[in-house]
């Protein structure tokens, strides 16, 4: 006999297994079948971008989803002076005050620590 599925959920799932002979004979065995989520989030692409110095920024939505269906977690690094990321929408906005070549890093975190990093880049120039 075969035990088969599919888990859907995060946990440790004891199972006991009764096995019992034509003869009423019967033979208990215990296990324990943990279930962990080692899938990391998805997370869109997010494009760069290109603005002039102290002009704000088309807004950055990060859309990120986990396989277990959970919230996931944002954090942004890199951001230049005058943009800023709002973890409870998840947006990044803001008018970039320096010229220079900006990296961002956003690092989404699912509920059971899987981490994805996704990277672009905002430039702001001064062509006036």
């Amino acid at each position: 006999n075969t035990i088969t599925g599919t888990p859907t959920k995060v946990g440790s799932y004891p199972i006991t297994v009764i096995t019992t002979d034509a003869d009423g004979n019967e033979t208990e065995t215990s296990f324990t079948i943990p279930v962990q989520d080692t899938t990391k989030p998805v997370v869109s692409p997010i494009a760069g971008q290109t603005k002039e110095v102290n002009t704000a920024i088309d807004p950055i939505k990060i859309e990120a989803s986990d396989n277990s269906g959970q919230a996931v977690t944002n954090k942004v690094s890199g951001l230049p002076s005058g943009v800023t990321f709002n973890p409870d929408t998840n947006t990044i906005i803001g008018t970039p005050t320096k010229v220079g070549s900006y990296p961002i890093t956003v690092i989404t975190t699912d509920a059971d620590g899987n981490e994805t990093e996704t990277s672009f880049t905002i430039t702001v120039q001064d062509t006036t």
